[in-house]
């Protein structure tokens, strides 16, 4: 219960399936395609001009979405500045958590499905 009297509810949020399938696609197809392009995470992430492509890829995806990113956390890649972006990124990609995520796939089934969907991706910009 937040706000209002004692014993009310609070209205759900909607689901939003979609947004949250698209928002993740804006995101992880532009970073696995990076990653594939770099020879792995740690070599995009000494790869600052790598990093600021994708960030601009990522930035063309999400503005192109016809809904607000779901989760709304990720309005700060439309919003931060680069220089901090690419930081954090290089920080990331350098972690156990990026070594271990899958990030590394390097099986051409995985490529084949990030161009499928980046294909998905410009086709729907395209279309706006």
């Amino acid at each position: 219960m937040v706000h209002g009297q004692p014993g009310e509810k609070r209205a759900a949020a909607p689901v939003q399936p979609g947004a949250r399938l698209r928002t993740h696609a804006a995101f992880s197809v532009p970073l696995g395609q990076a990653v594939r392009a770099a020879g792995g995470p740690i070599a995009l992430a000494d790869d600052a001009d790598a990093l600021r492509r994708m960030l601009h890829l990522m930035r063309q995806n999400l503005a192109a979405m016809p809904t607000p990113p779901v989760p709304r956390g990720f309005v700060a890649l439309r919003t931060l500045p680069e220089g901090l972006l690419v930081a954090v990124l290089r920080r990331f990609l350098r972690s156990p958590m990026a070594l271990y995520s899958g990030l590394n796939n390097t099986s051409p089934a995985e490529a084949a499905e990030l161009e499928g969907l980046a294909g998905q991706i410009r086709a729907h910009a395209k279309n706006r």
